[in-house]
C-alpha cells in the first residue's frame, strides 16, 4: 500500500531542499528529480523518517546538482491559457496555437502554426480538449513508427513487440513489463525524434534484461551506440505538461 506523507526538507550547505515523501512495498529508496524542480522520494515501508532524511542528505550534492542543471537548461513553465498566440513544442520544434471559432473540427498544423477550431475560443477547457486530442493523435502514429524502427534492431537480440499505451506520467519517460506492456509518456512526443527512439529502445532492451544490469547496458549499447548522447539531450529538453 502507497502512502503520502507530504513534505519533508533536508538542509546541504547553505540551501534548503524540500521533497516528497512516500513509502510503499518496495526494496530500496528511490529519489526522482522532476522537471518542474520537484523532488519525490519513494521509500520501503518500515524505514524511519531519521534514515530516510539522511539517506536523501547523503545525495545532497547530486540533487543540488540536477536542480541547478534543470534550472539553467530552461526556466520553469507558467500554465497555458490556451489562447492564440502561445507556444506548443511538438517533436523538438515550436509551434504557435491559433485558435479559432467554428465547427469542432480537429486540430491540425500548418506551417509554423497549431490551428485550433472550437464553438467558443474563449473556452478554455475547448481549446485545452483539442490541443490534448492532436497531441495524442500525433503520439499514437510517431511512438508506433518509433517502435517499428527500433523493433527491426532489438528483435535479433530477443525482443518481442510490445504492446502501447500512452499515459501522462509526470516522472518517467516510459516503461515496459516482463509481459511486454509498453507505457510511454505523452509528453515524450515533445521532444526530437531521436529522443524518443532512445526511450522506445531502452524500454524494448527491458524486454531481454529486465533490470538495469550491466547485461542490460550492454545490449542497449549494441543496439544504439550513441544512446547517452541521445539521453543527455533528452534531460536537457524542456517538456511543458
Amino acid at each position: 500500500m502507497k502512502t503520502d506523507l507530504g513534505e519533508r526538507r533536508i538542509h546541504f550547505g547553505s540551501r534548503e531542499i524540500p521533497y516528497e515523501l512516500h513509502t510503499m512495498p518496495r526494496k530500496r529508496l528511490r529519489i526522482t528529480v522532476r522537471p518542474d524542480l520537484s523532488i519525490r522520494v519513494d521509500a520501503p515501508e518500515g524505514f524511519n523518517e531519521d534514515e530516510i532524511a539522511e539517506a536523501v542528505r547523503s545525495k545532497g550534492r547530486w540533487l543540488v546538482r540536477q536542480l541547478d542543471e534543470l534550472t539553467s537548461f530552461h526556466p520553469l513553465p507558467t500554465p497555458y491559457r490556451y489562447v492564440s498566440g502561445e507556444t506548443f513544442v511538438y517533436l523538438g520544434r515550436q509551434y504557435r496555437l491559433k485558435v479559432s471559432e467554428g465547427a469542432c473540427l480537429p486540430a491540425k498544423l500548418r506551417g509554423r502554426y497549431l490551428h485550433v477550431e472550437v464553438t467558443d475560443k474563449t473556452d478554455q477547457a475547448q481549446v485545452k480538449t483539442g490541443v490534448e486530442a492532436w497531441y495524442r493523435s500525433r503520439a499514437t502514429d510517431v511512438y508506433a513508427r518509433s517502435i517499428d524502427r527500433c523493433l527491426t534492431i532489438c528483435q535479433r537480440h530477443g525482443a518481442d513487440r510490445p504492446s502501447l499505451k500512452i499515459r501522462r506520467m509526470k516522472t518517467r519517460w516510459g516503461s515496459c513489463s516482463a509481459a511486454g506492456n509498453m507505457l510511454l509518456n505523452l509528453h515524450l512526443v515533445q521532444t526530437p525524434v531521436h529522443c524518443i527512439d532512445y526511450v522506445v529502445m531502452h524500454e524494448l532492451c527491458h524486454t531481454v534484461e529486465h533490470n538495469h544490469s550491466p547485461a542490460f547496458y550492454r545490449l542497449l549499447s549494441t543496439c544504439m551506440p550513441d544512446w547517452q548522447k541521445r539521453k543527455a539531450v533528452l534531460n536537457q529538453f524542456p517538456v511543458r505538461a
